[in-house]
């Protein structure tokens, strides 16, 4: 034993002595690495080995170096001035540093052992063949760098010993085929970033990582890649991982990421039984297929919380485990194995859930969608009853169209939410829900109904039904016989009050629960006694379009009705022109009126859902903006009415060249006047402000009428409001007619001629008017059935504009006279007509405003062209 310490001791020391430089000459002339002659000076064993570096410089020698054995050194050194080659292909290399920064290094075509520092720059070039592997051994605690750009074939990353190991890959970016992470039993750390182009494989037992685990591996390339993780959850955690390629993936074994899980472009991804653990950090991916972030398995640990960025689909083939919390954003999250899957863990609120393949998808726990649950392929959504749909002022959780062979088992919890404003009458139905009565509403909403704990008394000793229904085949129509336990029939629509105090109401939320209502629904509509007034209600938890649930069934007028507490009004819709804020689609929970013409039915099929917009869906009382509409729907004004106590009422008027004088099915709108009546006031009530024009023995909200081609036109207005006071009478979009300088107001009873485009008309109002005091005037003229924000070239008239400002451009077949016409959006002239005549005529128009829109109108014997301009 002492004998075999004193020669330890003496190589230690031999060692120590000898952890010098030695400097290529090739003084033996021969290249050969071990030949004592081609070193300076020699080294103790006649070429550098044991802790001794060797260096290459291109001022003493650029000649080529071939290692002819397996070679063991602590630093190879290739300086920037070297241009030479070391060939090492047929051997085993182990060193601790490399500073490759001229010349060429051939890598060993089997294995290149390093435990210290790699750094590469200048022009030194790094070969390896398609077998070399490089084992970089994490030896001690101590940081190692990879600094430069190395172009790895196949890297191997372990640790020996014990204790926190660290590697950083640099500042440069490096790259290899195959990453393979050992950390065995020791807390790793990766830094700096390296481009993996084939295959990832995870090793290693330790369930956390050194400080500053910041590292990114990211996914380059269009061939497969291949991860392949730990044998359990947790494990040799990584940093952060992106897929940067094209290349299709597939994953195995269990990966812990710390960081960020980011997908930028990825090729096809095949399923698998992998699972990755968030260990807190976020999601972040794209909506396409090819941006989107996949994963078999996806699960997150306790006391963790993990993002999902806004506007990412994460899609999970397999189980999501949620042991901490999700923070999701407005993600989307898609179950798309072509089995059995589950959500389970803590309770998640997200955005969006997709079932977009075959197979049972089971909540196991709580989840709270804000937007939409969507069934694109047929899968089964197994909601355990765990699923709610939320709603609040600016989300509507809904339940979007199934599938075929697609469907839903369990009950859905569906939130509905009522803007607040004034007491009043509103319109609802089931909210997509079965099996409801109207205990389910009862204690959410302040109800008075009969077989109820309140009965049919007000809080102010008044009676009061706040309940009714409405049964077309009666000849009163409001239904009175409505109690606690009555069924809410789904498609149909119930009157309830809506209040929190004697004149006003809060936002409200009410909730119910049960199997929801799915697939081809049948709505039954009958003619009798109301004339074919049918009070009926969207289906669905989900927004559907009145245009798509009509679908073409001309038994059914093209109008539907819904009644606005916020003003005492009904908001109407019909054919693209809507009143109130009246709009085609029609929100979850909405109960709404429509005329039948015969005894029919609507079927509601899962193809009339759309999705909601918080600028037009809202139910019940909000004026939104009116929808836009891609089609040809006329030119459209409206007259609204303003009174001082915040009631309101517009009634609109459209020209189109297939309506008529008469009622249009297709394009008008009647106008509504009764509600059921209030406490103190039981029957029917009709002492609302409103406007509306008559024709014949009917009274319109929307009038669309023939262009007025040949004579002038009167209409009458009928007024009525609720107390005597100021009313103003207001034009609303009057930039959609041709010349609204042909539209005058008349008030009869004071002789006045109003011209609308001069502004709103102001007057006194009793509240025992009940015959039409007012006549729209329309002066006769060729009005074109819309308005192009394009170039107009009708027949031979073109109206555009240059770098020389408006013109109109003219060319007929024969001597023709024109006359131009500029208006501004409010109807007013800015310039005399001015009258070209002959064949071609180029006339520019000389207008000295810029930033202003202006009609544009050119007008012969035989035809009329507006144009709207913006001029610049």
């Amino acid at each position: 034993m002492k004998t075999l310490f004193i020669f330890l001791f003496s190589l230690v020391t031999i060692l120590e002595c000898n952890a010098q430089s030695y400097t290529w000459t090739n003084g033996g002339g021969d290249n050969n690495f071990e030949n004592p002659l081609n070193w300076s000076p020699t080294p103790p064993f006649g070429y550098p080995s044991f802790g001794e570096t060797a260096v290459f410089d291109g001022s003493v020698s650029n000649a080529n170096c071939v290692m002819p054995f397996d070679e063991d050194f602590l630093t190879l050194i290739l300086q920037s001035n070297y241009s030479g080659l070391i060939d090492a292909s047929g051997v085993d290399l182990t060193l601790t540093n490399l500073s490759l920064q001229g010349g060429t290094l051939v890598c060993p075509t089997a294995t290149f052992h390093i435990s210290g520092n790699l750094v590469k720059g200048g022009t030194g070039v790094f070969s390896v063949s398609g077998t070399s592997w490089l084992d970089y051994n994490l030896t001690s605690s101590t940081a190692r760098t990879i600094n430069g750009t190395f172009a790895f074939n196949n890297l191997s990353v372990s640790a020996t010993g014990s204790g926190n190991r660290i590697l950083s890959f640099g500042a440069g970016t490096s790259s290899c085929s195959t990453l393979l992470l050992n950390g065995a039993a020791n807390a790793m750390a990766y830094r700096g970033s390296i481009n993996v182009t084939s295959a990832l494989k995870v090793l290693g037992t330790s369930a956390t990582a050194a400080p500053s685990n910041t590292g990114t591996i990211v996914f380059t390339g269009a061939g497969a890649k291949t991860i392949t993780g730990t044998g359990s959850a947790g494990q040799n955690p990584i940093g952060n991982i992106t897929f940067n390629c094209t290349g299709g993936v597939s994953m195995s074994g269990n990966l812990a990421v710390s960081g960020i899980w980011k997908t930028t472009s990825i090729g096809a991804f095949t399923q698998g039984t992998s699972v990755v653990t968030m260990l807190g950090g976020t999601v972040t991916s794209g909506t396409a297929t090819t941006a989107q972030a996949y994963f078999d398995n996806l699960s997150t640990t306790t006391s963790s919380t993990t993002i999902f960025s806004s506007n990412s689909y994460v899609t999970v083939n397999g189980n999501l485990t949620n042991s901490g919390s999700i923070t999701t954003n407005n993600a989307l999250l898609r179950l798309n194995g072509t089995g059995a899957q589950s959500v389970s863990g803590n309770s998640i609120s997200i955005n969006g859930i997709e079932i977009s393949n075959t197979g049972t998808k089971s909540l196991i726990t709580p989840v709270n969608v804000l937007d939409s649950v969507k069934i694109s392929a047929a899968g089964t959504l197994a909601t355990g009853g765990n699923l709610t749909l939320k709603s609040t002022t600016s989300l509507k959780g809904r339940l979007a169209q199934i599938a075929a062979g697609g469907s839903v088992s369990g009950n859905v919890t569906v939130e509905t939410f009522a803007k607040g404003g004034s007491a009043g009458w509103a319109e609802l139905g089931a909210s997509g829900i079965q099996g409801l009565t109207f205990n389910s509403w009862y204690g959410q909403i302040a109800m008075t109904i009969e077989g109820s704990a309140t009965g049919v008394t007000s809080a102010g000793g008044l009676y009061f039904e706040s309940v009714q229904g409405w049964n077309e085949a009666d000849a009163y129509g409001y239904d009175t016989t409505i109690v606690v336990t009555s069924p809410i029939t789904v498609g149909k629509g119930y009157w309830v009050y809506l209040a929190s105090n004697n004149t006003s109401a809060n936002d409200m939320v009410w909730t119910v629960s049960g199997p929801p209502v799915t697939g081809n629904v049948t709505i039954n509509l009958t003619k009798s006694l109301q004339n074919g007034d049918n009070l009926i209600a969207n289906p669905y938890a989900s927004p559907i379009s009145w245009t798509k649930l009509r679908n073409g069934n001309t038994n059914v007028n093209n109008a539907v009705y819904t009644y606005n507490a916020d003003g005492g009004v009904y908001a109407s819709f019909v054919n693209g022109v809507g009143t109130n804020g009246g709009s085609d689609v029609i929100p979850m929970g909405q109960g709404f009126y429509v005329s039948a013409n015969a005894a029919t039915s609507l079927v509601a099929a899962e193809s009339n859902k759309v999705s909601f917009n918080t600028s037009s869906n809202q139910l019940l009382r909000l004026s939104s903006p009116e929808e836009t509409s891609s089609t040809n729907i006329g030119q459209v004004f409206k007259l609204k009415l303003n009174g001082s106590n915040g009631d309101f009422d517009e009634t609109a008027f459209r020209f189109h060249s297939v309506a008529t004088p008469a009622y249009d099915s297709d394009w008008d709108a009647v106008k509504i006047f009764a509600t059921p009546g209030y406490a103190g006031y039981p029957g029917v009530y009709s002492f609302y402000t409103t406007i509306s024009s008559k024709s014949g023995n009917k009274d319109y909200s929307v009038n669309s009428l023939p262009p007025i081609t040949t004579q002038s036109v009167s209409i009458p207005l009928l007024v009525k409001v609720m107390s005597t006071g100021s009313y103003t009478i207001s034009p609303v979009d009057l930039q959609n007619f041709s010349n609204p300088s042909c539209l005058v107001l008349r008030d009869k009873l004071l002789n006045i001629n109003h011209q609308l485009s001069n502004g709103p008309y102001i007057c006194t109002i009793s509240d025992t008017t009940s015959a039409p005091r007012f006549e729209l005037n329309i002066c006769a003229q060729s009005i074109p059935t819309s308005v192009s924000n394009n170039v107009i070239e009708e027949n031979n008239i073109q109206i555009s504009q240059d770098q020389q400002g408006a013109f109109v451009k003219t060319s007929f077949n024969k001597s023709t006279k024109a006359v131009i016409s500029v208006y501004n959006i409010v109807g007013q002239q800015l310039t005399e007509n001015i009258t070209v005549n002959g064949t071609e005529n180029t006339t520019y128009l000389n207008l000295n405003t810029h930033n202003q829109v202006v009609l544009i109108r050119v007008t012969t014997d035989k035809e009329s062209v507006v144009k709207k301009v913006v001029l610049h």
